[in-house]
């Protein structure tokens, strides 16, 4: 089964090299080995890579024990597989996100998705320079110049051409290892983001988000309280569209997501942000009374 709609290839993987690494993957992405070789996706932004010759070239730079890596990026990015999860370490941010419960077809097609170019891959300002200075060749790489964790502007302007591995070894020696930030932003169904899990300080929010989130973090309270407790722990904030995540911070706290009508979803820890989001998105809501206490 063809993994890619448009694929150029650059060489083949050696069979011992698939062997090597097949029992650590999914089959779709052996057979994707087999059948594609290592070259480009699409229009290039993406390379398919040897596993071996990658493991080769990234030894010691932070991926971590196990990972797999299936593609890179003309911006130095790499995304692996290690342990069911997909990761994609973007270098230039020095940041790690991890993806649950993606496939590699559900991967192979967000890859080739021009929606998810900004809302999952952070490409820009990638579009402007591959305009007037062309894709880099396989093992080459657009980086900032100077790097993003030394203060470079991400402007088109200060990306130069280089070594892939070169760049990124640069990165990891000059400003460390990559550090987990939170879960992929994926489009939903209607193409729209999902924010990353990561809370924010609620004083830089909207005035009506922090009146949101002040909502939600009553909602809470109220549910403390009908349980006999008291709410000290802190609360942390996600902006989601025009409402906000509110979520307890304690074992078993949950996520109480509020719309800009002041409804609420209220979502148990077992259940992940994402799920949280889509169903927040499908206009799943709780009924304002099961949190107890007067409205």
């Amino acid at each position: 089964m063809t993994a890619f709609a448009q694929f150029t290839p650059v060489a083949p993987i050696d069979a011992t090299t698939i062997d090597r690494y097949a029992a650590s993957v999914p089959p779709e992405i052996v057979a994707a080995w087999r059948e594609h070789g290592s070259g480009y996706v699409g229009d290039g932004f993406f390379r398919f890579v040897d596993p071996a010759r990658a493991d080769q070239m990234l030894a010691g730079i932070g991926l971590p024990a196990g990972s797999v890596v299936l593609f890179t990026t003309a911006l130095a990015d790499v995304i692996a597989w290690a342990n069911g999860m997909v990761l994609v370490v973007k270098f230039r941010w020095g940041v790690m996100d991890v993806a649950q419960n993606l496939t590699f077809p559900r991967l192979a097609a967000l890859v080739s998705d021009p929606i998810a170019r900004d809302a999952t891959w952070e490409w820009q300002p990638y579009p402007a320079k591959v305009a007037s200075d062309g894709v880099p060749h396989f093992e080459q790489c657009y980086g900032f110049v100077p790097l993003l964790a030394l203060g470079g502007p991400p402007a088109p302007q200060n990306l130069q051409l280089g070594g892939l591995y070169e760049h990124i070894a640069l990165i990891a020696q000059l400003a460390g290892a990559p550090k987990l930030r939170g879960f992929l932003r994926m489009p939903d169904a209607e193409g729209r983001p999902i924010p990353p899990a990561v809370p924010v300080d609620r004083t830089s929010l909207p005035v009506a988000q922090q009146e949101l989130a002040q909502w939600g973090e009553d909602l809470f309270r109220r549910i403390a309280e009908g349980a006999g407790q008291q709410l000290t722990e802190p609360i942390h904030v996600i902006p989601v569209d025009d409402g906000v995540a509110v979520i307890r911070a304690i074992r078993g706290g949950g996520t109480i997501f509020v719309a800009a009508d002041r409804s609420a979803l209220y979502q148990g820890s077992s259940v992940g942000f994402d799920q949280g989001v889509g169903a927040f998105r499908a206009g799943q809501r709780t009924p304002i009374e099961k949190f107890g206490g007067a409205r």
